[in-house]
């Protein structure tokens, strides 16, 4: 907000599907004794009538905001709240629910006197004609009066824990939720944050006094029946015990343990007697990752009995069921060892990854696996992808156990990989009996044992890179996926196998996030952030600072730039998320201080991030010196309307047909892990310095490649993607 008054409290009430429920919620919060507040309701895509009445009563009250949105669950209708509120403090109100009058007044003079970050309430169960129970239920505190959030989590375990887990009975500062928002896609959605809440608040103030109502209603989201998302409050009690033992808590992991581990035994046992379908199996495998990464600290965990802790490494470590084979592919993605998926560490070829599964959510026309590494916020953000399962691995270590195994099944004739990351999945990847093994990259030579196990007539080598086909690697893959013309050429020069067995799939980009249409005012407050004028003609560069990437010959061709307008902008680092610091980004740094200020090193950004960077930018250089096998950078930029420019650079070229892009031909090249130069080219960092200039000069053409570039990208949309793979592998037909 500017020069507008904040209003006290803004209350957000998400709507969906409760035409006969809302009219009660409304009046009671709009009959508030304290009325110095907004009221936002979010209508998450309700197919009755509960929008018409939100529209309603925003025409009635000027204090009733609507967002309209499509359905995305209550976490994604409470952040869309979030986003929007503009008061000093912030609760939340279930549709189906009611308050007492004073609910906002009692409240707001509780934190207005103690000084507190968070006021709750008691609750009281009704009926769904909301009148009192039989025997009244209660939900009080363990004691009444102001305490430190942090010493009030031991409480999240007592008789009283939904008093101060749930998100609806209590008013918040908004300050604790500058960097909170419920996990988009969840259930249990309180039990993920609750615990973040506490232990920022300072002094938090317990009332006694019943001014919620919580409404017991049939076909609500906590009682239905078995059903992937039960899994969601497994995934949230297992992120809250390891917080606490990363915060050095013992003591509250201690407390913690009991319920995540009961609550993930008691859904095995139910798995057990149900029919598994593929989306149910997918989340108790997810489950089982997470729970494995607390297995350590069952040792001092007095809450279970000797039988319980034996159990739960059990049903840790155990080989889980799959459900049968249907009509539908099953398709699994064999990745390196690295980075997981999703991608929240970057990767080309896990961002890739992630693309399949977010398609396959939608559409639901492969029982797509992915197998790669383990990492807490991946498998956190992996429930999203419920029509995917995710085999998370820890990369295991190479102890002398599988040396030696790997000598004596070399001397039967049954090698096994040295790296232990091939051999170790085998028995899950014979369980699966998918159709298709991707071989995601890497070596592509590790699963030679899975393809001898299971037949090569169902692996195909994913090419992300440039691959010479081989005898050897003929031997493993029997088909070939290839992400452009020029790594299609390079693997069938060496392939013996018929040109039809290597199909093109064209990379993708995420088209929605990568538009160019962001935020009002997003990419001038970016430029203004990173110390860029708004005459500036800013070049960016993004992706790995590797030599092999060229960003050398770019800051080369800053310097033979005298105009001081033109500056650089260098996002990204030596390996996405997962590396900041290497020789040659050092270098970079050193080359880059006689340009001063001209020059900006980003570092990593997310994806969701990088948008606006593209947008704010007048034009992106990829100077690649290696042949660069596609380029998703490239699709990016042009997704976003900024104008390319680029070496001739493998199938680079490929990608930018049709967007005006100015590609240069390379005088230095990457090969054997080094650079050396092209005789008779003229030198790149002249070549680039000219076009970026010719492209300053003439904003005509600018705009013109702007619009080619944004038709061209077109081309490469993650519905596409997932269209292209999934015809290939159905026109290659069903492996047995």
């Amino acid at each position: 907000m500017s020069e507008e008054k904040r209003p006290a409290v803004s209350v957000i009430v998400p709507v969906y599907k409760v035409e006969d429920c809302l009219p009660a919620c409304a009046e009671s919060l709009l009959g508030q004794t304290f009325t110095d507040f907004e009221l936002i309701f979010v209508d998450d895509g309700s197919p009755d009538g509960c929008g018409a009445l939100c529209d309603g009563y925003a025409a009635q009250d000027s204090r009733v905001k609507v967002i309209h949105q499509k359905n995305g669950g209550l976490s994604a209708a409470r952040n869309s709240g979030l986003d929007i509120a503009r008061g000093e403090t912030i609760a939340f109100v279930d549709s189906d629910d009611v308050v007492a009058a004073d609910y906002l007044e009692k409240l707001h003079a509780a934190l207005e006197e103690t000084g507190a970050d968070m006021a709750l309430c008691a609750v009281e169960d009704v009926d769904e004609a909301l009148a009192p129970l039989d025997e009244r239920v209660l939900t009080l505190p363990a004691a009444a009066g102001a305490f430190g959030g942090k010493e009030l989590l031991a409480e999240f375990f007592g008789p009283s824990s939904t008093y101060y887990t749930v998100a609806w009975n209590k008013l918040y500062r908004r300050e604790l939720w500058q960097d909170l928002r419920y996990p988009a896609g969840r259930i249990h959605e309180d039990d993920a944050v609750a615990h973040l809440l506490f232990w920022q608040a300072e002094k938090v103030v317990c009332l006694a006094d019943v001014l919620y109502f919580y409404r017991l209603r049939q076909g609500s989201i906590c009682r239905t029946g078995l059903r992937p998302s039960a899994f969601d409050g497994v995934d949230a009690a297992a992120a809250r015990c390891r917080f606490f033992a990363a915060q050095d808590r013992p003591d509250l992991a201690a407390l913690a343990l009991p319920g995540a581990w009961r609550r993930y035994l008691a859904l095995c046992a139910q798995c057990e007697k149900t029919a598994l379908t593929w989306p149910l199996a997918a989340r108790w495998q997810e489950a089982q990752a997470q729970m494995a990464t607390l297995l350590p600290l069952l040792k001092n965990c007095p809450g279970l009995s000797a039988r319980e802790k034996l159990s739960c490494r059990r049903w840790a470590k155990r080989a889980l069921p799959l459900p049968p084979k249907t009509d539908k592919p099953r398709v699994a993605l064999l990745l390196p060892p690295g980075l997981p998926v999703p991608a929240v560490k970057g990767g080309a070829v896990e961002t890739l990854a992630e693309h399949l599964a977010r398609q396959n959510a939608r559409f639901k026309e492969m029982e797509l696996a992915v197998l790669c590494q383990w990492d807490e916020e991946a498998a956190g953000e992996s429930a999203r992808f419920a029509d995917t399962l995710f085999y998370y691995q820890t990369p295991p270590a190479q102890g002398l156990g599988h040396r030696l195994k790997v000598r004596f099944s070399a001397l039967l004739g049954k090698p096994i990989h040295w790296n232990r990351w091939y051999a170790e999945p085998l028995d899950f990847l014979k369980r699966l009996d998918a159709d298709w093994y991707l071989g995601e990259g890497g070596d592509l030579t590790g699963w030679r044992q899975a393809s001898r196990a299971l037949g090569r007539g169902r692996f195909a080598a994913h090419l992300h890179g440039e691959t010479p086909g081989s005898a050897a690697l003929d031997e493993i893959y029997s088909r070939a996926l290839c992400i452009s013309e020029f790594v299609r050429g390079a693997w069938l020069a060496g392939s013996a196998e018929a040109p039809e067995s290597a199909a093109l799939v064209p990379n993708c980009a995420d088209t929605g996030l990568f538009c160019p249409e962001g935020k009002a005012g997003e990419a001038a407050a970016l430029r203004e952030k990173l110390g860029f004028d708004k005459e500036d003609f800013v070049v960016l560069f993004c992706g790995r600072t590797s030599p092999e990437k060229g960003v050398h010959q770019l800051l080369a061709a800053m310097a033979n730039i005298p105009d001081e307008q033109v500056k650089l902008l260098v996002v990204g680092s030596p390996f996405f998320g997962a590396k900041d610091r290497s020789d040659y980004a050092d270098g970079l740094q050193k080359q880059a201080e006689t340009l001063g200020e001209r020059v900006k090193f980003a570092g990593f950004v997310p994806n969701p991030e990088l948008p606006a960077y593209y947008r704010m930018a007048n034009a992106a250089c990829f100077p690649a010196l290696w042949q660069e096998p596609a380029g998703i950078t490239a699709i990016e930029a042009m997704a976003c309307g900024c104008p390319v420019i680029a070496t001739a650079s493998g199938g680079l070229p490929e990608y930018l047909e049709g967007s005006g892009a100015v590609i240069l031909p390379q005088s230095e090249v990457w090969e054997d892990q080094q650079l050396r130069g092209v005789p008779g080219v003229p030198p790149l960092k002249k070549t680039i310095a000219e076009a970026i200039l010719a492209l300053k000069a003439d904003p005509a053409r600018a705009a013109a490649m702007a619009k080619a570039g944004r038709e061209a990208a077109g081309r490469y949309s993650p519905e596409a993607y997932y269209r292209t793979l999934l015809a290939a592998l159905q026109g290659w037909g069903r492996r047995e």
